[in-house]
This record gives C-alpha cells, sequence and structure tokens, in this order.
C-alpha cells in the first residue's frame, strides 16, 4: 500500500511575501486616490510581479493543504494579473465588485481563525473593492470618492505590512510579540 506524502513548505514565508508585495501595491493605490500622482502607469506595471509572487504564496498554500491562504490569494493573484486589462467602465466595475465579495467572504471565514488582526484587514480590503468599483465607473470626478479610495488602500496597506511584520517575529521568536490579535493561553495553561 502505498504512503500518502504531503509537500509542506514554511507557510507563513509565503504569507508574508505575498502581504508584503500586496501591500506595495496598494501603497501606490492609495497615493494614486489621495493624489499623491495622477497615472495608473505604475500601477499598471507592477500589478504582474505582484500577480506573479501572490500566485507563488497560493501555490504554497495549497500544497500546505492550507484552504483559507489558498481561498485569499489565489483570486488576488488573478485579479492582479488581469489588473492592465481590466476596463475603466462596468465591466472593470463588475469584477471589482467580484473580487470584494470574495474578500467579504475571505473574512468572514477568516472569522474561525486565531489571528484576528486578519478579519479586520480583509474586512477593510473588502470595503476599499466595493469603494473602489463605485469611483471606477464613472465616479472618477468625484473628489471625494477618490480620497475614499485613497484613504482605505493606505490604512490596508499599512495594516498588511503591520500583519507581515507581526507573522514574520511571530515565526522567528515563537511568540507573539507585536500584537496581531491572537488570544495568548490562561496562566494555568502554561504551568
Amino acid at each position: 500500500m502505498a504512503e500518502e506524502s504531503n509537500v509542506h513548505i514554511k507557510v507563513a514565508m509565503a504569507d508574508v511575501m505575498a502581504l508584503f508585495a500586496i501591500a506595495f501595491f496598494t501603497f501606490l493605490v492609495g497615493g494614486l486616490g489621495l493624489q499623491v500622482f495622477d497615472s495608473v502607469d505604475l500601477i499598471a506595471s507592477i500589478a504582474g510581479p505582484v500577480g506573479l509572487l501572490v500566485l507563488v504564496a497560493t501555490i504554497v498554500a495549497y500544497l500546505n493543504e492550507n484552504l483559507l491562504g489558498t481561498a485569499i490569494f489565489g483570486p488576488l493573484a488573478i485579479f492582479f494579473l488581469v489588473f492592465p486589462f481590466i476596463p475603466a467602465d462596468a465591466a472593470g466595475m463588475l469584477g471589482l465588485v467580484y473580487i470584494g465579495l470574495v474578500i467579504l467572504i475571505d473574512a468572514v471565514l477568516s472569522l474561525a481563525q486565531p489571528v484576528k488582526l486578519l478579519p479586520i484587514v480583509l474586512f477593510i480590503a473588502a470595503i476599499a473593492f466595493f469603494v473602489t468599483a463605485a469611483w471606477y465607473n464613472g465616479g472618477a470626478i468625484d473628489e471625494g470618492l477618490r480620497t475614499a479610495v485613497g484613504a482605505l488602500w493606505m490604512i490596508f496597506s499599512l495594516l498588511g505590512l503591520y500583519l507581515g511584520a507581526g507573522i514574520t517575529l511571530l515565526v522567528m521568536k515563537g511568540k507573539q510579540v507585536v500584537p496581531i490579535g491572537i488570544a495568548s493561553a490562561p496562566a494555568s495553561s502554561k504551568a
């Protein structure tokens, strides 16, 4: 009888890489929304490399049987890879709404895992996708909507960087160094 063999890679490494890559992309989207610059060319040019890095994280999550990681990173990888081709019209808006719905479902599912900062980050991302969809579909002239898009993506980016750093320190030190929402064990169970 054949023995089952599962490939396992240190999952936190791929998750952190994807978080940092996504945070870089969304930091630039936040800058566009906050009118730091006005060209989407820079964002479109890094979408492909970010998509490839997130695709690697998806494959690692899949190989590690990390269903939540696969569910989060897989659709985002596809989104980043097709980002330069998303039109600024109703079809593009529907694409953003769809990704927002996927991330919203992932946020609800992530409530069952131990890192309590993850659902917060995902809920912010879902809201940001919905607001970006409204801005993308004819709301581009609305400066209030543009500022909201910029602020939401900037908040997401900074929280994503913080979460990535928190996970890195957790893996390196073997304990939660910066608060990322993991409940500590009761004193009675530590003995």
